[in-house]
């Protein structure tokens, strides 16, 4: 059996252990493992490397991916699927896993299924925005970088009192990733692009928290309104400066937490195990706590922070 990981999309904490312990059980059954340089783009245009256990273990502590990824949506021109399949026929490979989150699981299964190319998706994001898996590869890792920035910032909010900090988290257009972050670290309020608020709502907030606790500590998605904005707009709302922490990409490369090593595992092996069954179309999804197959994902429905957690953290009811 010879199998050929893709990542595709933007990379997430734990693509490196997927690749350690799937590479591992390959070896031990005398089946061979490569990877795409350069996600889809990089198999087009045959560049196919050998993953080997010894080069992969030293990399399991580190966010990234050892195999480059690529967002270019180079399959929809009209030669890939021939190419691809010629690609998979010089190197001799059974089947692909593909690393990805909401767009590539979307769109991207569906497709090779139906150019006959069999393929196991790994939901890979830290934003935990996958319909159909209560948990994606990478969400636990970002939530604990973000925990590390505020310990920090929690430090001086102790040390120098009266001060209002603003921690701004990844997530483009989904706050699951924000709302969680807020939820652990207490903080005072959180903005999320799915959820309107009151400027006025907001001052009031941050003002009682400096009276109560001495500092304010606000949590917002880099997609909600005024993410850009608020740093300049709350001393004006409140009459005290903003100190603005803004997590960025560096959220996406952090360690890899204990629960993102142990879910990388289960998903290594039953990814493994599926196609040594033979399955020929798949993800790896989380339900109660327990990794499974299913043969496709619930595009259908839509995934939203949880509401009375919102509404709970705020003390305001969703608008």
């Amino acid at each position: 059996m010879r199998t050929l990981f893709v990542v595709s999309g933007g990379d997430a904490p734990g693509i490196n252990n997927v690749l350690a312990h799937y590479v591992r059980a390959a070896a031990q059954n005398g089946d061979t493992v490569v990877g795409a340089d350069g996600g889809f783009p990089g198999l087009l245009n045959g560049q196919i490397v050998t993953l080997q256990a010894e080069q992969l273990i030293p990399w399991m502590g580190r966010g990234g991916s050892i195999i480059a990824s690529s967002r270019d949506p180079v399959l929809n021109q009209s030669y890939a699927d021939e190419q691809i399949k010629a690609v998979l026929k010089a190197n001799n490979v059974d089947h692909i896993i593909l690393f990805g989150g909401n767009g590539t699981l979307r769109y991207i299964p569906p497709l090779l299924k139906s150019w006959g190319i069999a393929c196991i998706g790994i939901p890979t994001t830290i934003d935990n925005d996958v319909p159909g898996t209560d948990l994606t590869l990478g969400f636990d890792s970002a939530c604990n970088f973000a925990y590390h920035a505020i310990d920090g910032v929690m430090a001086t909010a102790h040390a120098l009192r009266g001060r209002i900090f603003l921690v701004e988290t990844l997530g483009g257009s989904c706050g699951n990733l924000a709302l969680a972050v807020a939820q652990g670290s207490g903080a005072h309020a959180v903005i999320l692009p799915e959820y309107e608020y009151e400027d006025t709502w907001l001052a009031e907030r941050i003002i009682s928290a400096l009276k109560s606790n001495s500092y304010a500590l606000v949590v917002t998605c880099e997609g909600s309104r005024g993410a850009r904005t608020l740093a300049d707009d709350i001393p004006k709302w409140t009459g005290t400066r903003v100190r603005d922490v803004r997590l960025g990409h560096a959220q996406r490369g952090g360690m890899v937490s204990h629960r993102d090593r142990v879910l990388a595992a289960d998903m290594a092996h039953m990814a493994f195990t599926a196609l040594k069954d033979g399955v020929t179309t798949g993800v790896t999804v989380v339900e109660n706590g327990r990794v499974h197959l299913q043969e496709s994902l619930a595009f259908e429905t839509t995934i939203s922070p949880d509401r009375m957690l919102y509404e709970t953290l705020n003390g305001v009811q969703a608008g």
